[in-house]
């Protein structure tokens, strides 16, 4: 692990004077996590390929007039074992004739034509059919210097552990002369040169793309990421670097001089930033790799199985899947398991060949070990030697399991993508997105609430969403509210992975409606908070998030623990006024059992953070507060409705000076979190942490011993001393990493 953060941070060039800035620590802390639980090798990878050979391709559209600059510069390289794959991407000129004209002299050179399928569609095919161990790219604006293959090959080479390496380059007009003081990075001024900083630890965090248009990387990596994203058009580079920085390790070159000519001229797209929206539009991109990163981390669903001659690398394979904390599922699970059509996020894996299991997800990414038939599967792996295997070659297990979980999820990725830039038409106003893992004293009277609203029930539908899906009582229970209310589209699906965020996010991909409402189980809602929550986002198309009132139910013999301090310790949120008004601030954003989304922007920012939210006992939450801060980056609005009510009627059990300690605590490290995690606004400093410790600590002294108060400003100041522990040793960690 410490060779790759080295790599991250130690790169090329000056001296690190430097601590890591919040940016770059938000980032390396996720690498950390990924590298600690999917450990890759990629030297011990071995994919189809020509060893040595350099694949570089060139899309190019009615380029013939500087098409021949670029070939020739290509066909100049010192380094002489490549091939040059043109694609003529739909011309309308000459640029075909040209292409086939260096096609028929040098046999270096492919030339494939195709219509217009824009440059993220042609760079996928360019690669597909690319043959060599290294591949690059390029346009027919640009030119390479004579040694650019050269150098980049080496250090390819010099660093065996390196995906991908990327250098610096200068700007050209349309004329080919340099264009000096353009300010992009530019070094020295007047220079025309572009060097970029010798890290890529903030390139997914902060919206700047500094890997630029001079780079290398292994055939390996790019069966790892798949394909150039189709929804990226202009940004297809950026969102390809973004998930290479997060799986695998790039490195800035060795040295700092140029070696590759970027032309900017009237027709360049970089030229075109504001027609094409090329910068404004980063912010899309930015808050779905925020997503990408959580979903990077998230246990996925896996199915093993194997023949007996397979059996024992077959256990190999599950223990790795159950060491990294994902869900491995059986044979008696898989009937019970279902997904109404939204993502699976599950894998099935064949050791050896057999028949392949039937009743899967119909999305699910299908593996084969060690089979012959590989026409079966998505993909196929083997622990052969090299050669002796048409699909990909390992050589241990833990490399394996890595690749095959790091290629599966990209192709998850690019499917959710989809959905979110082609979403179907939606058939309902709203949809209810009801999330249990049992059969409480509450659920009846809460389902019963939602099925007697006043809103029309053509209007809406209830998504259940089980967290428990080995419960065969929860499905039965949705089945007979089915009879009981034929007139009410309700709907069951499961949610293997445990966790209020996963279960949430599995109704949002399954919703019809154009609003997601979200209501606990434990809450009994107004006979007007479906017409009520419509009403809210009518009219308002940038209001993102809505949140109503949830009023709590105290039990007698709960009295003496909730007061004003305590009440919100159990999901109390109190709206004044009537009707509906805009959120004030972060600090009025609203939470809890009545939380309602605009459906095709929750989709935009990839739904509630899976590492956020309540698992089991823990009642941190803060995924909602996430989800409003997000909704704030995509330019939308929050707003609260008092006309929105849900009784929230929560299990006596939690009525206790415990629920009341451990609460507190997690409250205040969810905000630190919220903070940490670049969310929030960074309004907090150890002053006034202390500050607050200190009032928390005065107060619980003047406290009444065993009150609830006490109880309260005790877990509110041990939590507050720990947020000053924690930014010390954040601080001693960026202090330590430094960065250029």
């Amino acid at each position: 692990m410490l060779g790759v953060l080295k790599n991250f941070i130690f790169g090329a060039g000056k001296p690190q004077e430097k601590p890591l800035n919040l940016y770059q620590y938000k980032f390396l802390r996720y690498k950390e996590e990924r590298d600690a639980k999917y450990p890759l090798d990629i030297t011990k990878v071995h994919v189809p390929q020509k060893d040595n050979m350099v694949s570089v391709v060139l899309p190019v559209y009615n380029g013939g007039d500087i098409l021949a600059d670029s070939i020739e510069s290509v066909l100049r390289q010192t380094y002489t074992d490549f091939e040059l794959i043109i694609i003529n991407d739909g011309s309308k000129d000459d640029t075909l004739k040209i292409a086939q004209s260096y096609a028929e002299k040098d046999s270096r050179i492919r030339v494939l034509t195709q219509e217009n399928k824009k440059i993220p569609r042609t760079l996928s095919r360019g690669f597909r059919e690319a043959k060599g161990e290294f591949l690059t790219w390029t346009s027919a604006d640009n030119v390479m210097d004579e040694d650019f293959l050269e150098k980049m090959v080496s250090e390819m080479k010099e660093n065996p552990k390196t995906a991908m390496v990327w250098g610096n380059m200068r700007l050209i007009n349309a004329k080919g002369k340099k264009l000096r003081k353009h300010g992009w990075f530019e070094y020295p001024i007047g220079s025309s040169n572009v060097i970029f900083p010798n890290n890529a630890c903030e390139l997914n965090t902060y919206a700047n793309n500094t890997i630029g248009a001079a780079f290398m990387y292994r055939k390996a990596a790019a069966e790892i990421l798949g394909c150039y994203s189709s929804y990226r058009h202009t940004l297809e580079d950026y969102d390809y670097w973004m998930r290479m920085n997060s799986l695998l390790d790039l490195r800035h070159t060795s040295f700092i001089k140029p070696v590759y000519s970027y032309r900017w001229h009237d027709g360049s797209l970089t030229a075109k930033d504001k027609e094409l929206g090329i910068t404004k539009n980063r912010y899309k991109l930015m808050v779905f790799d925020d997503f990408r990163r959580d979903f990077y981390l998230m246990p996925l669903i896996w199915y093993v199985e194997s023949d007996e001659e397979n059996k024992a690398l077959a256990e190999e394979m599950k223990s790795k899947i159950d060491e990294a904390q994902n869900l491995r599922v059986e044979t008696e699970d898989l009937d019970k398991l279902f997904f109404g059509g939204g993502p699976s996020n599950f894998i099935y894996v064949r050791v050896g060949d057999g028949p392949q299991r039937e009743g899967l997800p119909k999305d699910a990414i299908k593996v084969g070990i060690n089979v012959t038939d590989i026409e079966a599967f998505d993909f196929t792996a083997s622990t052969m030697q090299k050669g002796e295997c048409d699909g990909y070659v390992f050589d241990d297990i833990q490399t394996m399991f890595s690749f095959i979980d790091a290629k599966s999820r990209n192709d998850m990725l690019y499917a959710i993508e989809g959905r979110v830039e082609e979403p179907e038409p939606y058939q309902k106003r709203l949809s209810v997105v009801l999330c249990t893992h049992k059969i409480s004293e509450t659920l009846d009277d809460c389902v019963e609430a939602l099925c007697n609203q006043t809103a029309n029930s053509e209007d809406f539908e209830i998504v259940f969403v089980s967290n428990n899906f080995r419960d065969n009582a929860l499905k039965e229970f949705v089945q007979e509210k089915k009879q009981k209310y034929p007139c009410i589209d309700i709907n069951y699906i499961t949610a293997p992975q445990a966790g209020l965020s996963f279960a949430r996010n599995a109704g949002m991909w399954v919703a019809k409606g154009e609003i997601v409402l979200y209501v606990d189980d434990d809450s009994i809602a107004d006979k007007n908070v479906i017409r009520e929550t419509i009403k809210a986002f009518e009219g308002r198309e940038s209001l993102g998030a809505c949140g109503g009132q949830v009023l709590l139910n105290v039990p007698k013999e709960a009295k003496s623990l909730v007061n004003k301090n305590t009440i919100g310790l159990w999901s109390n949120l109190q709206i004044s006024g009537k009707g509906f008004r805009y959120a004030k601030d972060y600090g009025d954003f609203p939470y809890g059992a009545n939380f309602a989304v605009r459906n095709d922007c929750l989709r935009m920012i990839g739904g509630f953070r899976c590492n956020y939210g309540r698992v089991g006992n823990n009642f941190a939450g803060g995924e909602e507060t996430l989800v409003c801060f997000m909704m704030e980056q995509i330019n939308k609005k929050i707003g609260l409705n008092a006309d929105s009510k849900v009784e929230h009627r929560v299990n006596p059990d939690r009525f206790t000076k415990t629920h009341i300690e451990k609460t507190a605590y997690a409250g205040i490290m969810t905000q630190f979190r919220l903070r940490r995690d670049l969310y929030a606004p960074l309004d907090w400093n150890d002053m006034n942490i202390r500050e607050r410790a200190q009032r928390a600590e005065k107060l619980a002294k003047s406290a009444k011993e065993d009150s609830a108060d006490k109880a309260l400003y005790t877990a509110t100041a041990k939590a507050f001393r720990q947020v000053l522990v924690l930014r010390q040793e954040d601080y001693e960690y960026q202090l330590k990493n430094k960065r250029s």
